[in-house]
């Protein structure tokens, strides 16, 4: 099986990733190179959509990894939606998830980051 990279740009800077089948050993070079177009400055959130996310390697937990690193360091954030429980128990075992938001649905994260920005907004109008 392969992997199925759909990626979507919601706002300027932040990118929905979907992931579809299989992220390992085979597929994770391809997956690696579009990641890397998004590893930029001016990209401050990566929100990865795993429904349909069937298996993942270590070699597919290095790019989520990497992506996390480079992306957090620039002061962004990098979320998961929809884990499958196969998945969760990889980053689990791994100890990924140590400081990482999941989300159970895209409408429960944009719900979320409303409300941050809603939050934010208002603390500015009370200065």
């Amino acid at each position: 099986m392969s992997l199925i990279m759909k990626i979507e740009n919601k706002m300027p800077g932040c990118y929905l990733v979907k992931l579809i089948g299989r992220l390992d050993g085979t597929t994770y070079a391809d997956c690696d190179a579009n990641m890397n177009s998004l590893l930029i400055p001016a990209t401050k959130g990566i929100m990865f959509d795993m429904t349909n996310l069937d298996y993942i390697s270590s070699m597919g937990l290095r790019i989520i990894i990497k992506t996390r690193k480079f992306i957090e360091g620039n002061g962004g954030d990098v979320h998961m939606i929809n884990m499958q429980p196969q998945i969760e128990k990889v980053f689990k075992i791994a100890n990924l998830l140590h400081g990482m938001t999941l989300f159970a649905s895209v409408k429960e994260a944009d719900d979320y980051f409303d409300a941050m920005q809603k939050k934010v907004l208002e603390s500015l109008k009370q200065k």
